[in-house]
Order: structure tokens, then C-alpha cells, then sequence
């Protein structure tokens, strides 16, 4: 009998640990190939598709830092019927960017879920902010 719950769990981890050691392909795999990305909130934009994720990974977020960390907390999956899922996870992200200066974020990830060839991915992934940045760059 599967653990749904523990590997939606483990698929969080998978996706921080891949895109903490700079492992862009295994961080890219934990979204569904139709998969959206929304750091609308953030900034960044709205990245739909896996190859678009990807993309902004590459050439945003790994290229523009040395280091990152995330620290993932809180994660509560608070529905799973059949091979879909939602939940949420809260993180703070520390990050030393390529100019020697450093980042630190405290965000909440709200997510849909899927079962894609036996495995969870992320469908989706809406990025809001948790905690004031400013309180925790001054």
C-alpha cells in the first residue's frame, strides 16, 4: 500500500535538496510536464510548462547564486483524492548571490499535486510571501 502523504512529503524534500546542490534537471522532474510555476507574488512572473520552469531556474535563480538553502517547514497536505493532491509548505530561503551580497526570504508554497507514472509532482505552485522582507533584510 502506497504512502501518498510521506512521498508528497518526500517530493518537497527532493525538490530542495536537488535545487540546494545546483541539480537543475532532478529539481526541474518534480513538476508535471504541464506544471506551473507562479512567483507572481515574488516578482518574478508566472512559468508555465516545465521547459519555462526550467528556464527561469537556469538562467534566474541558479545563474544569479554561489549558494542557497532552503529550510522547509510546516508542510501539511490537506487533501489527496486519487492521483491529485493540495497542500502547503512554509520556507525561509537564505541565499548568497553571485555578487557576494545575500537574500533571505520567508515564503509559503501553496500547492496542487499530481501522480504522474506512479510518481508525485508538483502541478502546481503558487509562491506567496509569509513574513515582511523588509524585516528580515534591515
Amino acid at each position: 500500500m502506497s504512502d501518498d502523504r510521506g512521498e508528497i512529503q518526500d517530493l518537497n524534500s527532493r525538490y530542495a535538496i536537488a535545487f540546494d546542490s545546483g541539480r537543475l534537471d532532478e529539481s526541474v522532474d518534480c513538476w508535471a510536464e504541464d506544471g506551473i510555476l507562479d512567483e507572481t507574488e515574488t516578482g518574478f512572473g508566472l512559468f508555465e510548462g516545465r521547459e519555462a520552469i526550467r528556464a527561469f531556474f537556469r538562467d534566474n535563480l541558479m545563474a544569479n547564486s554561489t549558494n542557497v538553502v532552503h529550510m522547509m517547514f510546516n508542510h501539511l497536505v490537506t487533501s489527496i483524492d486519487g492521483d491529485h493532491g493540495e497542500g502547503s509548505v512554509h520556507c525561509l530561503v537564505e541565499i548568497v548571490k553571485t555578487d557576494g551580497s545575500y537574500a533571505r526570504a520567508h515564503v509559503k508554497y501553496n500547492d496542487r499535486y499530481v501522480r504522474v507514472a506512479g510518481r508525485w509532482k508538483f502541478a502546481s505552485r503558487v509562491i506567496t510571501s509569509s513574513f515582511p522582507h523588509e524585516a528580515l533584510t534591515s
